[in-house]
């Protein structure tokens, strides 16, 4: 699944409940995106900042959680100070504002940062996706494939 490209798309997350979704989001991507593109999964900052050396752009996709209804989506182009009051979906060993902080610091990260966030309902590791956070899946993963044809344009 992963491919050297100039765009990247991460999903943070693991295998339990809603916090799969942003690995969700790469397994539906890898049919429908081309080598111009590189996929990963992230377990959370820590291998988000493996994947990351200051060239290109890229778009995350991570389980949230802010307040709102499960399976509303959020959408940040990095940096954006709301990030900051979010809480994860899940307990990644560094939360993603910070890691993608952390990687500005140390030279990084890329200059075009998006960051979509899906609300969480339940991460426990015994359940899968809720119906809301599934029944949403298709729109983001649709928004994040034109999203994509966006920034290829851009970089062309």
């Amino acid at each position: 699944m992963t491919r050297p490209a100039s765009l990247r798309v991460v999903g943070c997350g693991s295998p339990h409940g809603d916090d799969a979704a942003g690995w969700s989001v790469i397994d539906q991507l890898d049919a429908r995106v081309g080598q111009d593109v590189s996929l990963h999964r992230a377990a959370g900052g820590h291998d988000l900042l493996e994947l990351l050396d200051g060239r290109g752009s890229l778009i995350l996709v991570d389980a949230v959680s802010s307040g709102a209804a499960p399976g509303t989506l959020h959408r940040f182009q990095w940096p954006d100070g709301r990030m900051q009051t979010l809480r994860p979906g899940s307990t990644h060993d560094v939360g993603l504002a910070v890691a993608l902080r952390l990687a500005d610091v140390l030279g990084l990260l890329p200059a075009r940062v998006v960051v979509h966030g899906i609300e969480v309902g339940r991460c426990a590791s015994h359940e899968g996706l809720t119906i809301a956070v599934a029944d949403v899946l298709p729109r983001l993963v649709g928004s994040i494939v034109r999203e994509i044809a966006l920034f290829a344009r851009h970089e062309a």
